[in-house]
Parts: structure tokens; C-alpha cells; sequence
């Protein structure tokens, strides 16, 4: 096919704002002694606990999170709970106020002040948007390492036999109120004991952005081991969302996630990717999974042989946007459509790379079973339809994923490689959903694979700095104007109009 070759500088548009930031706890707002610590205390107005104790909610803060205790006190009798704060050195467990070590000595990297977590605990966001929490350091307490290694006193704290454990379990609270969890294993016995003998980073990703608060509870099957664990260096992003890569979320080679795990969605960029996933059951010839909406994937073959079952996975590019590894696939199911929900506050969504996934481009160019090869007249469209907060659409994008309408056979094209589709007409948005059209349509409905494939949801197409030479596709230009509007039957010198089939107009320098 006939191709144009302009030399032409991009217009930049501004990066979106977003904040990472670690909260060190060395910058909290209480004071205690070097070697000490702060666990609370008679600070505010107590409430009335269920055995009529005095619960004093003490908090900190540090950078963008704060921290919660609840100090208990009853007849001369104090206690606490949450997550307390420790400059202590000592790696020793022989009286109770060794409850503020940890096995290490420190915090994480020698720092001073690390947190203290017994019982429960919490760290909220102060940014009421919310924000995402990339990693945090874990370490083991110096009582809860105590108690697995020795039997203390006449309790049997010890761990010797196969499945003895004791697990941090860190749950996300998210600003739409659904939740996450992520497992640390401070220790176990398997074949032997084995354990976190130093500060050790875990990477939170998986938890996903929008997050409000991080929960902290314990997991053991020996009810009698000291529930401490100790935190430092907590990385937190905030800001506006990011763009959804989907390279947080972690596949094999080439393979890819279809739902069948029924947890309905994932996280990436700030937004929830919906999925459906049904199992028919077909007696003697065995069970089918039905898996539609979203999927992520790092397939590189751009084959489709028939295979819909595995190669529905596979884009007609072979790998995501700007050469990337991962990317999203979406499979329409008319009857439950899935979307996408904006986690946190509505927003504007400045656009997504779009193409087509394998099947569906197999299918157009040279038909199959069901559909067509496409011809003179033939068509394939997507509609982007945006909702605000209050559940009312903002407008609709429609963007071609093949366009044969025209006359002129030299603008025809079955979309091929990744192309921006510009989603900030529909302004401030909470969810979008995703509707198909073709003009090859049977009994049933659409007769062309109902798929596409998405990736740098929210990010911003990538503009050269300085002049270069790009190759574009005939069939991807639907016209060059000029200042004045005249359309043009190739770009002149200086600065030219381009309309390209999928709508978006750039501004573009010839030399």
C-alpha cells in the first residue's frame, strides 16, 4: 500500500501531576526520647471501651500517611494497640518494653525511628483522592521472634511442625470501598523454620491505586505467639492518575489473564479494568470458559489460525504501545458489557492507544466461518462512552478500527498498528463503557470478532523534541488542510492540518 513520508515535529502536550513520596517516619509530629518510644497516650477525649476502659486515639503523621494507636487505660492499668513508633536499637526480648525492638537494630538502612505494628493497625491517606502504595519495609519483632524460636514460659510458642506460621496481612481500602490483600510471611516451618532476618522490601503494586487506608492484621496458627511486626519506609504515589501500562501487573511469557480466577477486575493506572467470566457446562464433551471484558496479556504473536480459544490473546502489533510488554484485550459480550471504572474522583482522560486484536483483524482481511473479508463499504467501530460521578454520560468517541467507506480505495485501511484515540471531549468521567458496530452483521447481530486491544490508557501520545522523519500510512490520513481550512492534496512546507481517520487532528511541520 502506498505511503506518505512526512518530516514533522509534534506539538507537546503537559505531563499529568503525581507525587511519589516515602514516608521515613523520622518526620512525624510527636517527640520521645533517642532509644525510646511513643505508643499513645492520655492525648484528646477518650470513649468508653467495652470494659468500661478510658480509649485515648492518638495519631502521627509522616509525609502524605498518618498512623493510628489506641492507648487503653483502666485502673492504673495501661495498654495498647495500632502502630507505635521506636528508636530502639536493642535486638534483645527479656523484659516487656522489648516489645519496641526488632531483630534488626534500627529502622530500615539505619535509619532511627521505625513503626511498631501489635495487634492491628492502620495508616490512612491524608490525600482524600487517595493514592497508591508502591512498597513498604517489613521486619520481624524481637518478642514475635522470640516466640517462634523458643517456647516462652508454659506456653508452646514454637514453631517445629509442618504449616506453624504467623503471616502480616495487609489489606487496601479503596476509595470506591473495595478492597485488597497482600500476605508477608514473617515466618514459617516447612521443611525447616525459615524467616525475615532482615528489613525486606515487598512490593505493594498489586494493591492497585485509589487506596484510602492500609489495614495491617496477623495470620498464625499458634495463638499464643506475640502478634508484632515492624514497618519502615513506607512509598506512596498521589496526585492524578497515572497511565494505565498494565506493566504492574506480572505474566509469564507470553501469557496472559483471562478472569477465569473469578476476582472480576484489576488495577492499573489508577482505573478498575472490568471482566466477566462464565463456565457452561456441556455434559459428556466436558466445560467451557466464557471469559469477556477485560483481559492483560504479553502474547507477541499476531497470528490467528483458528484458535480462538488461546490466540483471542494476540494483538495484530505483537507487543503493546511503543514496543512495551503488556496490554490489554477486550472482548465484548453485548448481553453484560464490561467498562472501566475511574478509581478516586472523576477525570479527565486525556486518551488510549488503540488497535486490533488478531482475530478480529484475521477475520476482516480475509473472513472466516462467520464473517466476511472485508471489501468496498465495510467498516468497524468502536464507541467510547463517558459517565460523570452522578451517572450521566458526558458523550460518546467513536474511533475505526477499519474504514473501507470511502471511494477513493487509497484511504481504506483494517487498522494494523497502535494509534491514539482522544478521549478528552468527554471531560470529567467516572466510568467508560465500550459499545462495537460493523457493517457485516447476520441474524445474530455483528458478525465480525467483536475484540480490540488497549494500552497507556490516560497517558499522552509520545511527541518527538525535535524534527524527525515518520512514515505514515495513506490509510490513516483522512486529510491535509491548511491554516485556512483548503484541503490539500499533500502536505506543503510549513505547518499543515492533519485530520487522521480516527478523528484526532495534530498539528505537523513539513520540511
Amino acid at each position: 500500500m502506498k505511503k506518505i513520508f512526512y518530516s514533522f515535529m509534534l506539538l507537546a502536550m503537559p505531563a499529568m501531576a503525581q507525587q511519589t513520596t516515602v514516608s521515613t517516619l523520622e518526620d512525624t509530629n510527636v517527640e520521645f526520647n533517642e532509644q525510646g518510644y511513643w505508643n499513645g497516650g492520655k492525648i484528646g477525649t477518650p470513649e468508653e471501651g467495652d470494659w468500661g476502659e478510658d480509649i485515648y486515639h492518638c495519631q502521627w503523621v509522616s509525609g502524605e500517611l498518618t498512623g493510628t494507636v489506641d492507648y487503653n487505660y483502666m485502673d492504673g492499668y495501661d495498654w495498647w494497640s495500632g502502630i507505635a513508633l521506636s528508636q530502639s536499637t536493642s535486638t534483645a526480648f527479656t523484659v516487656l518494653d522489648d516489645q519496641y525492638n526488632n531483630i534488626v537494630g534500627g529502622g530500615d538502612d539505619g535509619s532511627k525511628t521505625f513503626g511498631v505494628i501489635y495487634g492491628n493497625g492502620t495508616l490512612l491517606f491524608n490525600n482524600k483522592s487517595g493514592g497508591m502504595v508502591k512498597s513498604i519495609c517489613v521486619a520481624n519483632s524481637a518478642y514475635t521472634h522470640n516466640n517462634f524460636t523458643t517456647n516462652t514460659g508454659a506456653y508452646d510458642t514454637k514453631f517445629t511442625a509442618k504449616g506453624d506460621h504467623i503471616y502480616l496481612v495487609i489489606e487496601a481500602t479503596k476509595i470506591d470501598g473495595s478492597t485488597k490483600k497482600a500476605v508477608v510471611k514473617l515466618a514459617e516451618y516447612d521443611e525447616e523454620l525459615t524467616y525475615l532476618t532482615d528489613w525486606t522490601r515487598i512490593d505493594l503494586d498489586s494493591l492497585g491505586t485509589g487506596i484510602s487506608a492500609l489495614s495491617f492484621s496477623f495470620d498464625c496458627n499458634k495463638p499464643m505467639v506475640a502478634t508484632y511486626a515492624c514497618i519502615d519506609n513506607i512509598e506512596v504515589v498521589i496526585g492524578a492518575h497515572g497511565t494505565a501500562t498494565f506493566e504492574n501487573l506480572t505474566l509469564e511469557e507470553e501469557s496472559f489473564w483471562n478472569g477465569t480466577d473469578d476476582s472480576g477486575s484489576f488495577v492499573s493506572g489508577g482505573y478498575l479494568f472490568e471482566n466477566g467470566h462464565e463456565v457452561y457446562d456441556y455434559g459428556e464433551w466436558g466445560t467451557y470458559d466464557y471469559c469477556y471484558g477485560f483481559f492483560y496479556t504479553n502474547r507477541t504473536s499476531t497470528a490467528y489460525t483458528g484458535d480462538a480459544l488461546n490466540e483471542q490473546y494476540n494483538s495484530c502489533v505483537g507487543s503493546g504501545a511503543e514496543e512495551s510488554a503488556n496490554y490489554a484485550t477486550y472482548n465484548l459480550n453485548t448481553y453484560t458489557p464490561k467498562g472501566i471504572v475511574v478509581l478516586g474522583e472523576a477525570q479527565e482522560i486525556s486518551g488510549c492507544y488503540l488497535t486490533n486484536n488478531a482475530y478480529a483483524y484475521q477475520s476482516m482481511k480475509d473472513g472466516d466461518y462467520y464473517a466476511k473479508k472485508f471489501g468496498q463499504g465495510d467498516w468497524l467501530k468502536l464507541t467510547i462512552t463517558g459517565t460523570d460521578a452522578e451517572g450521566k454520560q458526558t458523550g460518546s468517541v467513536d474511533f475505526y478500527l477499519a474504514d473501507l467507506r470511502s471511494e477513493n480505495e487509497a484511504t481504506h485501511y483494517i487498522l494494523d498498528k497502535w494509534l491514539w484515540c482522544d478521549l478528552t471531549s468527554l471531560g470529567k468521567v467516572q466510568r467508560l463503557d465500550f459499545t462495537m458496530s460493523s457493517s457485516d452483521n447476520g441474524e445474530y447481530g455483528m458478525n465480525t470478532p467483536a475484540y480490540f486491544c488497549m494500552d497507556n490508557l490516560g497517558g499522552e501520545q509520545p511527541t518527538p523534541t525535535s524534527i524527525a522523519s515518520i512514515h505514515t500510512k495513506a490509510d490513516n490520513s483522512r486529510g491535509i488542510f491548511d491554516l485556512n481550512g483548503r484541503q490539500l492534496n499533500a502536505a506543503a512546507k510549513g505547518l499543515n492540518i492533519v485530520r487522521a481517520a480516527d478523528g484526532t487532528v495534530r498539528k505537523v511541520i513539513k520540511n
